[in-house]
């Protein structure tokens, strides 16, 4: 029992112990220079990642190691799992906002599309991917750009040059940026000898040399991928020279590593660049033997491809209804808005026939018959200054002569007749300073025979003024309403809009349009 529980602690301790020491970017960067070595290698490292990386919840890794493992499945020609794996890695980079994740998987993607002629698709990956690090000017920034403008290349025909020239440049740009010496050389390697396989389709094969033997340079013995795809790409310079024998040497040093280490991608440009030396060379033998291999080669692959290229579409069209379902959500909902919205829209039109009838009717009366008086209300300041006067609660009566009233009315009949009404300084006090008489005689008289308090009676002459004015002067139905204001001696726009309407019922500029209409 003892030793058990020994033995319990020690399996603890251990776990943990393993748990803290991983290394997890020392064991992707081994897991990955294992990939142009020996794929299944590379899987055996990348398995350990993969657990190691869900236990302790690291998408970031996770989503790494599963795009390193696409490009494993893609050096074997096992599109339908490069297309899955970079799938996952893609849905983990996106859960957790990784953008250098989402770039590598769209990249994995865009490559396999490309591979499978699923050119649109292809295009659309990779400017996904370009688009997540276009702004990251970090060494794995840098690296990944340079990357995913080689994986281009693939999209682009041999009348392309510019194009083919312009990624290839682009790329080795990026790579030179890196500071660690070892990594920047390994991937100037691919650089390189895309650079020297382009010049080389244009015949430009003095300029294309030294790109080869920049990437032979920097490839080392055990890097057979790399290896094998710059001396495919040397072997194919040889041919385009009319130099068949020398690119049969090289596509066989090719296909040994190929053969041996399963890329079967590679083995079937190299298969078929020996099939057509060979043809060059008129040995039909040879031809007829790479020319069956390449077939035999496309024969074993081709299933696994067309089951990829049935999952993509099949993907795509089960989208496809999915935003179309949407779609149709979407379309009933802007049908109901819509119908809403007409309903709304009909209600409006239908209020505004029918205030604007209104406003015919009552800007006709006005027009025939003047304003309405407004019916009298008691000034609060008039009664106030009464009662403070007198010093009661109520105010008393007033009593005036019959000759003061009628000259308090005559005083008015001027002041009316020469417009006082429309002076900004217009007050009781000042007109009742003007007449030579006190204000709450001016009050009373202005109350009995004018039927108004002293503002209501200021307000209705001025009111009154400007309708007349917009009556028979056209020209003032032009003016702002601020101006109207001003001519009228209000304070402001608002005072006189507030006023005109209170006694008129339409606002100032709906009384104008109304006039022009009906006039």
């Amino acid at each position: 029992m003892k030793k058990k529980i020994i033995l319990f602690f020690f399996l603890i301790i251990s776990f943990f112990t393993f748990a803290q020491t991983f290394d997890f970017e020392g064991q992707y960067k081994y897991a990955r220079m294992l990939s142009s070595k020996n794929p299944d290698s590379s899987e055996i490292v990348l398995n350990k990642i993969i657990d190691s990386a869900q236990r302790r919840n690291l998408p970031e890794f996770l989503a790494k190691a599963y795009y390193l493992k696409s490009f494993n499945s893609y050096l074997k020609s096992d599109a339908e799992k490069s297309l899955d794996f970079a799938d996952k890695a893609l849905k983990i980079a996106s859960e957790s906002n990784y953008n250098i994740g989402k770039a590598l998987a769209y990249r994995m993607q865009g490559t396999q599309y490309a591979k499978l002629g699923l050119l649109k698709e292809s295009s659309t990956s990779l400017r996904n991917a370009i688009a997540e690090v276009k702004n990251n000017n970090t060494e794995e920034g840098h690296e990944l750009k340079g990357m995913i403008f080689n994986s281009f290349l693939i999209l682009l025909n041999k009348n392309q040059y510019k194009e083919k020239a312009f990624y290839s440049k682009s790329a080795i740009q990026e790579f030179q940026k890196l500071k660690n010496a070892t990594r920047r050389n390994e991937l100037l390697i691919s650089a390189y000898t895309n650079m020297g396989y382009n010049l080389s389709e244009v015949k430009k094969f003095k300029e294309a040399k030294p790109y080869f033997v920049k990437a032979l340079s920097l490839v080392g013995e055990s890097n057979y991928y790399l290896r094998a795809n710059i001396l495919n790409d040397i072997g194919f310079s040889f041919s385009k020279q009319n130099k068949p024998d020398s690119a049969v040497l090289y596509y066989k040093k090719s296909l040994t590593i190929v053969d041996q280490y399963g890329f079967n991608e590679k083995k079937i440009e190299v298969t078929k660049n020996l099939e057509e030396a060979y043809a060059l060379l008129h040995d039909d033998s040879n031809t007829e033997k790479y020319k069956i291999e390449n077939l035999k080669l496309k024969d074993s692959i081709a299933y696994n491809k067309a089951m990829a290229v049935n999952k993509t579409l099949s993907q795509k069209e089960e989208n496809f209804h999915q935003q179309l379902n949407e779609s149709h959500s979407t379309s009933k909902g802007l049908i109901i808005a819509c119908f809403a919205l007409m309903i709304i829209l009909g209600a409006v039109i239908f209020n505004t026939i029918r205030l604007r009838k209104k406003h015919k009717e009552a800007v006709a009366k006005i027009y025939r018959d003047g304003i309405s008086p407004v019916i009298y209300e008691e000034d609060p300041q008039e009664v106030s200054e009464d009662i403070q006067t007198k010093n009661t609660s109520t105010p008393t009566e007033i009593k005036i002569s019959p000759e003061v009233e009628e000259n308090i009315l005559h005083g008015l009949k001027i002041f009316e007749e020469n417009l006082e009404f429309n002076s900004k300084n217009i007050s009781r006090y000042n007109l009742a300073n003007t007449l030579n008489i006190n204000t709450k005689y001016l009050s009373t008289v202005i109350k009995k025979h004018k039927k108004f308090n002293f503002n209501q009676y200021i307000n209705h002459l001025r009111i009154n003024y400007i309708v007349n004015q917009l009556k028979n002067e056209p020209q003032y139905r032009k003016y702002k309403i601020n101006h109207l204001a001003e001519i009228t001696g209000y304070s402001s726009h608002s005072a006189f809009s507030l006023e005109f309407k209170k006694i008129t019922g339409l606002h100032p500029s709906a009384f104008i349009k109304t006039l022009d209409e009906i006039s």
